[in-house]
């Protein structure tokens, strides 16, 4: 499979916006039970489009589509963070998306674009990149496993429904 990579631009924003709404769908099957109540919602294409434009026009955001055929088929999206925290020394750049179009997954588009925002994040003087990856998407994780992307920390969540209409005990936080 032949595919290139090349900056995003603003006849791209339809494309990005049909291929985030492809991403939402993958997302709403694995999203752990309970949790991704805002994935549920229909995908508005004209919504997505428009936070694809104001990305493209933000200096501190970058975006690299996959082609083949003139088909973007892949994107990656990084974007500069200028906080230092504590694991990592500002700026770095945060990885917030990465997709590749479900029929053309497994052909190394992800992996290839990832190293393409790796080599640009370095020319730029970048030391660092981070991501986040959902527990559940097994193979994204292989991916950045195989890419040598290191778990820092682990996010956890805990539902906190009514089990039942007793009255919760009387409790002082004072």
């Amino acid at each position: 499979m032949t595919f290139s990579i090349r900056f995003a631009e603003v006849k791209d924003v339809h494309l990005l916006a049909v291929l985030d709404a492809e991403m939402t769908e993958f997302m709403r099957q694995i999203a752990p039970e309970g949790f991704g109540e805002t994935l549920k919602s229909p995908v508005e294409i004209g919504v997505n489009e428009e936070f694809f434009a104001k990305a493209l026009e933000d200096n501190e955001t970058t975006i690299l589509v996959a082609e083949q055929d003139k088909e973007v088929v892949g994107f990656v999206m990084g974007i500069v963070e200028n906080h230092t925290d504590d694991l990592l020394k500002a700026p770095y750049l945060t990885i917030q998306y990465l997709g590749v179009s479900e029929r053309f997954r497994g052909a190394g588009i992800g992996k290839a674009l990832l190293e393409s925002i790796e080599e640009w994040a370095s020319q730029k003087g970048f030391s660092t990149l981070e991501l986040l990856v959902w527990a559940g998407n097994e193979r994204a994780k292989a991916l950045f496993h195989r890419m040598e992307y290191l778990p820092l920390e682990m996010r956890m969540a805990k539902r906190l429904i009514k089990k039942s209409t007793k009255k919760p005990k009387q409790t002082n936080f004072t």
